[in-house]
């Protein structure tokens, strides 16, 4: 069939000849047909040859950008591991528990999103404009919906549960109450826990620099890798282990001062784990430039960051709360509020990213 003998049709996209053509089923027999003049169109038409060029707001970085952002972003990371050298005065404040419950929160919105909306998706390769899934961000962006509902119905139900069971207690407590007073038996219970708390302390350290140099290494290589593809894959990813390390970095420094080192040795040894995502960045940015394994380290990445939001940070987010009831220092609705805010700051910034970061041209 020649091109002239085709009716003249508007110059579309890929993703916009098949949300204009296909059914709820997708594509069939009958609707292909009807599409056959605008594809035949785009892609031989030299006016809509040009379009391709206009709207690819996507072009892969250079190596200076690359090098440039990478080393920029690793640094800020690297500089973040430290920022317990500035709270450590105030890491038993009520100020400090609530930016930390924040914290935790916001990397976990972060993570997630980052891993479900942008690595996972640049794996598959749907990203770009002519993304063979039209429309994926906002698909994507329902998952995280689901998480995001799951989570607030468990900690509503939570938060009923533990009302009804305090009125349940508080009859209990008058009776224990008046037993106590009667009880003068003394307890040998914290000498005895000291004593075994403080039994292996330098493996539990090494134990956790080794887990956190491991942990920066993967970070830097996908960073690097991140920012050989795209700036903006590279930025949400930074962005999204920056919120994770903070206070992942001010829980490691607390611990790493409670098995006996000094301030100055903590941060030191922190620092020397911190100092890995440097060497992960070179391997993932000279491997990103002259291979194709990026994608294989953005599915590896993906993965990874979804199980530690999902799987090591909202139990912890559920620590924090349990913790917090249990020694009645937030009630369960100032908790409540201090980790929703967090996750979906961490949501939106990922989403806007995601979103609108093919409109700017860098």
């Amino acid at each position: 069939m020649a091109l002239s003998a085709c009716p003249r049709v508007k110059c579309l996209g890929y993703d916009e000849i098949f949300n204009k053509y296909s059914n709820s089923h997708g594509m069939d027999q009958i609707s292909l047909e009807a599409a056959v003049p605008a594809l035949l169109y785009y892609t031989q038409d030299v006016d809509c040859n040009i379009v391709p060029e206009l709207h690819s707001k996507h072009k892969k970085p250079t190596s200076a950008q690359a090098w440039g952002y990478g080393i920029g972003f690793v640094s800020l990371i690297v500089f973040v591991s430290n920022v317990g050298a500035l709270l450590g005065p105030c890491m038993k404040s009520k100020l400090f528990k609530r930016i930390l419950m924040f914290c935790v929160a916001l990397a976990v919105g972060t993570l997630a999103a980052t891993g479900l909306l942008v690595l996972i998706p640049e794996s598959l390769g749907l990203t770009g404009e002519n993304s063979p899934v039209p429309d994926y961000n906002w698909k994507m962006t329902s998952v995280i919906g689901g998480i995001y509902f799951v989570f607030v119905c468990e900690r509503l139900l939570k938060m009923w549960f533990f009302r009804k069971k305090v009125k349940n207690e508080e009859e209990q407590v008058i009776q224990l109450d008046s037993e106590k007073k009667m009880d003068q038996g003394h307890s040998h219970f914290d000498q005895e826990d000291m004593v075994k708390g403080h039994d292996g302390i330098a493996s539990v350290a090494w134990i956790l620099l080794v887990g956190d140099a491991i942990h920066n290494f993967v970070d830097g290589l996908s960073i690097g890798a991140a920012f050989t593809e795209n700036v903006f894959t590279g930025i949400s990813v930074s962005l999204a282990v920056i919120c994770e390390e903070l206070p992942h970095e001010l829980g490691d420094i607390a611990i790493l001062l409670h098995s006996g080192l000094s301030m100055k040795r903590a941060l030191f040894y922190n620092f020397l784990a911190a100092v890995t995502c440097y060497g992960g960045l070179i391997i993932g940015i000279v491997v990103g430039e002259s291979t194709d394994a990026n994608m294989w380290i953005f599915g590896f990445a993906g993965g990874l960051f979804v199980y530690i939001s999902l799987v090591a940070m909202i139990p912890e987010m559920n620590e924090q709360a349990a913790l917090s009831k249990k020694n009645k220092t937030e009630s369960a609705t100032q908790v409540f509020l201090y980790q929703n805010a967090g996750l979906l700051i961490g949501f939106l910034i990922i989403i806007l990213i995601s979103y609108y970061g093919k409109y700017i041209d860098m």
